[in-house]
């Protein structure tokens, strides 16, 4: 009777090593379906309440606020292949805003794009005479007496990433500096802020009320130095 001869040591070895390899590309494409499903699900969630790309101008209700003073220069042109607001101040000082009429959601994300030629040379976040700045994105809530609060995302000119502080005219607008300084000046910048932690942060004894406006400000009234802060891509959502 013939006796087949048992198989080489390494066979076992190899047979087991695909064992393992198999298994563990199984569990990896498990992983990797949980992961981007996930990911689909967190954006299916997320509603979009409010977005401007500025491709048909500034018809769509969109208004220069001069506050009794000269107004900033805002127009809208191109940037590439992408439209965008440039705001130009020389001694001007104005916001660009639009309307809303939003009942905020239990959480609730702000997204926009933005680009500073360069920041004030002696300008101030404290210092009510020298508060001028390239380029601030803010959002306006109903007080139903007096004036908005607001929230004040700002490319600062000396204070750093990351501070919070009054304005210092008045503590119904907070400002959060998201960035600071020249190091970043000429470049795109894309910014995300969580606008339900922000407004618990800078005002933590009131529910968020009605979000009544969303704006852009470059302001050079102060000083007179030329400023200019460009501006794309603006986007509410809220799950």
């Amino acid at each position: 009777m013939r006796v087949n001869p048992p198989p080489p040591a390494n066979c076992h070895f190899w047979f087991l090593a695909g064992a393992v390899i198999f298994r563990a590309m199984k569990l990896f494409s498990i992983g990797l379906f949980l992961f981007v499903g996930s990911l689909a699900w967190a954006a299916a969630s997320e509603k979009i309440l409010f977005t401007e790309n500025f491709s048909g101008g500034l018809a769509n209700g969109w208004q220069n606020i001069a506050y009794f003073k000269t107004p900033t220069d805002y127009a809208v042109g191109r940037d590439g292949t992408n439209f965008c607001v440039r705001g130009v101040a020389a001694k001007t000082c104005s916001a660009l805003s639009r309307k809303l009429n939003l009942v905020p959601p239990e959480k609730m994300k702000l997204r926009w794009r933005w680009k500073i030629d360069g920041v004030n040379t002696n300008g101030s976040e404290r210092d009510l005479k020298k508060f001028d700045h390239a380029a601030r994105v803010f959002l306006a809530f109903d007080t139903f007496i007096g004036p908005p609060c607001t929230l004040n995302y700002l490319w600062g000119d000396v204070e750093k990433s990351g501070t919070v502080l009054a304005h210092p005219k008045s503590g119904r607008a907070q400002i959060f500096v998201l960035e600071s300084g020249n190091e970043q000046a000429g470049a795109w910048v894309a910014e995300e802020r969580d606008v339900t932690a922000d407004w618990k942060r800078a005002f933590p004894d009131k529910p968020m009320p009605k979000l009544i406006g969303i704006g852009l400000m470059t302001d050079s009234d102060s000083l007179g130095q030329k400023l200019t802060g460009n501006y794309a891509d603006l986007e509410l959502s809220g799950e």
